[in-house]
């Protein structure tokens, strides 16, 4: 994953950047953070599940229930 043109590094992120002088240690840190940033912002695709036996099945309530 990538960073777009757009990316805007956190505040926090970029104080922390900030007080590291050597430039080649700075940079090391500044590409792991932007990918600790931009894989926290990937949202996992949830996964239906079945109806039925092994699923959520509605109860007469309207409440759903995992037991058979």
């Amino acid at each position: 994953m990538k960073s777009g043109p757009n990316y805007k590094m956190s505040s926090s992120t970029k104080t922390l950047l900030s007080s590291i002088r050597d430039p080649e240690l700075r940079n090391g840190w500044k590409r792991m953070m932007i990918d600790a940033e931009l894989c926290a912002a990937v949202q996992p695709k949830r996964e239906k599940r079945p109806s039925g036996p092994g699923g959520y099945t509605k109860n007469p309530t309207g409440t759903a229930s995992t037991s058979n």
